[in-house]
């Protein structure tokens, strides 16, 4: 009799364990909490100044100002450890976004929903992003045409740039 119990306690078990919930940040060490600013609420606004000289030379060339958002998220240690598929690389690109402006201006950026098992390999959960501006046939090596201008970027968390927005100030190279 002792046997038979045995044997359904772990058909019991083994039936449990089958119908666990999938891992959380709770109960799997590699997840990270995911950061509230990476489900919505998380518009922003990038504002785009050129100098004289820069803005002269986009209208003469017919060019316009094309701005790039990268969402990204550095891959967490325990996500790199295990090396879990999209951690190989120390950053993990989440999205990708583009608005291109005429002349400068303000460029708003819609709120984005991030994909949640991604973030769950990052640190933190936190999603970081990376505005780049350029003119809009910036290094097109199909036709060999060479950048116009030369622009700061932004790197930061994705909560900053909704807080404060972003500012970039473009001259041209030659400047």
């Amino acid at each position: 009799m002792p046997i038979r119990t045995l044997l359904s306690a772990a058909l019991a078990t083994l039936m449990l364990s089958a119908c666990e919930p999938a891992p959380t940040p709770d109960t799997d060490p590699h997840r990270q909490p995911v950061a509230a600013v990476a489900s919505g609420g998380n518009a922003f606004q990038v504002r785009v100044t050129v100098s004289e000289a820069a803005a002269a030379a986009l209208e003469a060339n017919d060019e316009s100002i094309l701005i790039t958002a990268d969402y990204f998220g550095y891959a967490s240690v325990a996500a790199q450890q295990r090396q879990l598929a999209g951690a190989e690389e120390p950053w993990l690109s989440l999205a990708r976004h583009q608005v291109e402006l005429a002349a400068a201006g303000s460029a708003d950026f819609p709120e984005i929903s991030l994909d949640t098992e991604q973030l769950q390999l990052v640190e933190e959960g936190l999603p970081h992003l990376r505005v780049n501006v350029g003119s809009a046939s910036a290094v097109d090596d199909d036709t060999g045409e060479a950048e116009l201008l030369d622009c700061g970027t932004f790197q930061d968390t994705l909560a900053a740039a909704v807080r404060t927005g972003v500012d970039i100030d473009c001259k041209l190279i030659a400047e």
